[in-house]
């Protein structure tokens, strides 16, 4: 099974060093998306929002520079 890692980047980049074991790539993006809602519902709570703009980068390495499989970005606008 492949492993997957989700790296965010939202001004400062959080490389994801341990990632998940997912059948495929659509196991993959299902994650993604569910992690932007995570990522949403924490920085929601804050009074000011710290970032506006957000990517997450799944990758088939815990390192930058592995080969990106995709991106997912989502922002808030006001």
């Amino acid at each position: 099974m492949p492993r997957y890692f989700f790296h965010i980047h939202d001004g400062n980049s959080v490389l994801d060093d341990v990632g998940l074991d997912l059948p495929d790539i659509v196991a993959a993006r299902t994650a993604a998306i569910e992690l932007s809602g995570e990522i949403l519902k924490h920085d929601l709570t804050e009074r000011h929002l710290p970032h506006v703009f957000w990517r997450v980068e799944v990758s088939d390495s815990p390192a930058l520079g592995g080969r990106s499989l995709f991106v997912l970005q989502f922002s808030v606008a006001e």
